[in-house]
């Protein structure tokens, strides 16, 4: 099953990335093949979330379900509704010198007709491209302010 991960150093204490990365529909704007990101429930420690992106033209859309531990500055996430037969992974906040190592692993499998064997090497390169895109949009809301 696919997987990709990403990692950054942002320049900011953990507990401030982590909260910024709880902001879900703030990240928006940095996830350029998403058209709707959407919080649908957000009761503290858990919360859903709609998305709907497009690939290679194709909408994909799926509904992910958040569990937030504050006291670790970690998340967990999966999927169960939506185009995706598997989708889940977890993010970590992890102190490093001066600031925060951010890790976003994601696993997922995704069988769209459209998507055939030939282009799941891409879904790949789209996929790492996206949690790239995430960390990297998160690295700048934080040292934006």
């Amino acid at each position: 099953m696919p997987e990709v991960i990403s990692e950054l150093f942002i320049p900011k204490p953990p507990k401030e990335v982590y909260a910024a990365a709880r902001d879900l529909a703030g990240l928006k704007p940095y996830l350029k093949d998403v058209e709707t990101l959407e919080v649908l429930e957000d009761h503290g420690s858990t919360s859903r979330t709609r998305f709907v992106a497009v690939a290679m033209g194709k909408k994909v859309q799926w509904i992910e379900e958040e569990r937030w531990f504050d006291a670790e500055l970690r998340n967990e996430f999966d999927s169960k509704e939506g185009d995706f037969d598997v989708y889940r992974g977890s993010w970590t906040f992890l102190p490093e010198g001066e600031g925060t190592r951010a890790v976003l692993k994601l696993e997922y499998e995704l069988n769209i007709p459209i998507f055939g064997g030939l282009l799941q090497k891409l879904v790949k390169k789209l996929m790492q491209e996206n949690v790239d895109d995430l960390l990297r949009g998160l690295k700048e809301r934080c040292t934006a302010a």
